[in-house]
This record gives structure tokens, C-alpha cells and sequence, in this order.
């Protein structure tokens, strides 16, 4: 018999959140038996409700971690692992086992402002409010209550040995599907997308920091000719009215075709993912990228800004200078070009983007991921 990992996490995110991902992720790779020498012995959350902001709030301050803190002396884990850095303050205090916490970035954490030639953007929310500035300096606490944090990137690793240098840093990344995303075995039809016009995929919320409108304003500045041939597919569940409303009137204002699907199911983003012309990813701030990882998994071009943590995937010829509108359109232009000369709907599949999405696989990230396990035990020894 293995050892013994006690999952937890606050609410149940669904598949289509980050953090709902990430943890569906490490519960399959656990569940496969991947993780070599370690098994679930339970998962701990609760159901997001309809629950009043009193209610939510009693459940996240004070009855959850009571919660946590029985089941865990009750099951009696070699170890407890915090899925994600918002749930830091359930780490309980004077436990008898390690507890891990996956920290997938320190931008609420730690908020700053970028400058950038787009213009500033705000990373995180310098102004949270007074409760979440109490809750905020609970996740802190509970942070450094952890015996180790296990980051998923280099750059978030580096943001938190900055940020906290006493915690102890594993880097154990996202992972991904990448047989079931492979266009070579396991190909989507293809969906409704129009013949003989560039389509571009943009992933991500409308929060200034993901840069979609970065991606208007370059495809804005085109030639009519080559502007009215493109068009922008942007898909994302985190969507907000007033956002959306924004982003669609800035399309529209540049003339800019796009295409709005909003949340979609993961089949309908695999199918888009290996026959779109690229991923757009200008994001000016991510703890991992995921969606460059599973859209490279899938064959698909990418191209991102100079920023971490999404340059620590592609090769360096899909990396941009950060927001330089002159070197976006020069891409896009080349992109567009390919199309054209091709003669063809169908792009080659990028197979060095595929092999360069693999060190992804759940069968190389869960060696990490046992490695991180094993030393949390040798730190509380």
C-alpha cells in the first residue's frame, strides 16, 4: 500500500475554470495510478451554491477549514495537498502531516501594475476592498504555514521565492491530454469555419490583462484586404456583460470579424484548436498558459508575447516581443500568407509543436509530481 494524499480544495469548480482543470488534472493523474507510491485517500470540497455573501463567507473563513481539519484527523493522510493558492488558509495549523499548496500565480497575492507600449495594465486588484483584504492576508498566513508550495511554472516559482524565500519550491507543471489532443490520432471534424479566411483563436476572459483587445487593435491596423479575410474566434466561460459588450463595439469600431462562442464544451475546443489557423495568446501576465500547451498539443501555431509564463512553451520563433503591434502584424501577415499559398482549408499539422507540448503529458508530469510528494515527507521529518 502506497501512500496516502488528502485532496482539497474550496468550491467545485467546473472543467471549464483554470483551477477547476488543474485540479481534475492532478485527480486523474492520481487516479491512474501515474503518481508513483501514492493514492487519493479522499477529496474535500463543497458545492458552489447559491449560498447569500454571509453565508459563503462563514463557509470559506471558519466552517470549511474546521471541516478540513477533521477529515484530515479522521483519514489520517501521510499528506495534504491544496490544489490551488485561493485555498491557502485552509492549511490548518498544528496538523501532523506536510501540506503542499499548488500555487498557480501570486497576482491577486501580490498585484502590481505593467507598463507596457500597450499601455499600463493591472495585474491582480491593488484596491481589493476591506474583506478581501482580510481574506487576502489569511491566504498569506496559511501560505506560509505550508511545508512546500509546488509551482507550476518557473515564473511563478520565481514571483514566490520572491515574494515568500522561506517556503519550500517544487515546480511541478499543468499537464495535458496530449494523445487525445493529437490531430495524427485522435482528428475532430472540422467545424463550421468559413473557407478561404484566416482563423485565429483568442482564449481567454475579457480582464485587460489577457489582452484580447491587443489582438483587435493589431488585426485593426492591417490592410482592409487582409483585415476583412481574418477571423478572430474568441472563446472563454469567464465572461462579463459589460466586457463583452466593450471588446464586441471595439471589433466592430475596427472592422475586425469576430466570431463570439464564449464557454464551450472541451470536444468543440479541440475541433477549433486542430483546425484553426492559430492561437493568439498576447496575455501580459499567466501563471502557466495553459491554453497555449493544449493548443500546441493539438498542432496548432501559436503565437504569444515575450511574457512569462507562456514563452516557456513554444519554440522561440512563436515568441513575440511584448506588445509590439508592428512584429504581431508581421506574424499575422506571414500567417495569412501560408494560408494563401497553400490553397488549401487545411494547414499542416505542426508536429514540432506537438512534440514540444509532450514533456506535458500526464506520464512525464507525474514524475514530477511524486517527486515533489516524497520530498514534502523528507522536509517534515
Amino acid at each position: 500500500m502506497g501512500n496516502r494524499v488528502l485532496l482539497v480544495r474550496g468550491g467545485e469548480l467546473p472543467l471549464t475554470s483554470g483551477f477547476g482543470r488543474a485540479h481534475n488534472a492532478t485527480i486523474q493523474r492520481l487516479e491512474s495510478g501515474l503518481v508513483s507510491g501514492w493514492e487519493i485517500i479522499q477529496e474535500v470540497n463543497h458545492s458552489m451554491d447559491d449560498a447569500g455573501p454571509l453565508q459563503r463567507l462563514r463557509r470559506r473563513w471558519f466552517s470549511h477549514p474546521r471541516k478540513v481539519k477533521k477529515i484530515a484527523v479522521i483519514t489520517n493522510p501521510d499528506l495534504i495537498h491544496i490544489t490551488d493558492q485561493e485555498q491557502a488558509h485552509l492549511v490548518p495549523k498544528k496538523i501532523f502531516c506536510p501540506v503542499v499548496i499548488t500555487v498557480h500565480d501570486l497576482f491577486l497575492l501580490d498585484p502590481k501594475i505593467m507598463k507596457t507600449d500597450w499601455g499600463p495594465i493591472e495585474i491582480g486588484n491593488k484596491n481589493p476592498g476591506i474583506v478581501r483584504g482580510m481574506d487576502i492576508r489569511r491566504l498569506k498566513r496559511g501560505l506560509s504555514r505550508a511545508n512546500m508550495a509546488i509551482c507550476i511554472s518557473k515564473k511563478t516559482a520565481e514571483h514566490l521565492a520572491q515574494l515568500m524565500p522561506n517556503i519550500p519550491i517544487e515546480i511541478v507543471p499543468n499537464s495535458v491530454d496530449v494523445h487525445n489532443r493529437d490531430p495524427r490520432k485522435n482528428l475532430r471534424p472540422r467545424p463550421e469555419l468559413e473557407p478561404d479566411s484566416l482563423h485565429l483563436l483568442v482564449i481567454g476572459s475579457e480582464d485587460r490583462r489577457k489582452a484580447i483587445s491587443f489582438v483587435l487593435d493589431v488585426i485593426g491596423d492591417l490592410d482592409s484586404e487582409i483585415r476583412q479575410s481574418i477571423v478572430v474566434h474568441k472563446i472563454g466561460a469567464e465572461s462579463d456583460s459589460l466586457a463583452e459588450s466593450r471588446l464586441k463595439q471595439h471589433a466592430s469600431k475596427l472592422r475586425v470579424r469576430l466570431r463570439w462562442h464564449g464557454k464551450v464544451e472541451e470536444e468543440q475546443l479541440i475541433a477549433l484548436e486542430q483546425h484553426a489557423d492559430a492561437l493568439l495568446f498576447p496575455s501580459a501576465a499567466e501563471g502557466f498558459g495553459l491554453p497555449v500547451v493544449e493548443a500546441m498539443a493539438s498542432g496548432c501555431p501559436v503565437l504569444v508575447n515575450d511574457l512569462g509564463a507562456q514563452n516557456e512553451h513554444p519554440p522561440e520563433s512563436n515568441i513575440l516581443p511584448p506588445f509590439d503591434i508592428l512584429s504581431w502584424k508581421e506574424a499575422i501577415i506571414k500567417l495569412n500568407d501560408e494560408r494563401v499559398t497553400r490553397d488549401s482549408n487545411n494547414r499542416p499539422i505542426r508536429e514540432d509543436l506537438i512534440l514540444a507540448a509532450s514533456k506535458y503529458s500526464p506520464e512525464n508530469v507525474a514524475i514530477l509530481h511524486s517527486q515533489a510528494y516524497s520530498k514534502a515527507l523528507e522536509l517534515k521529518k
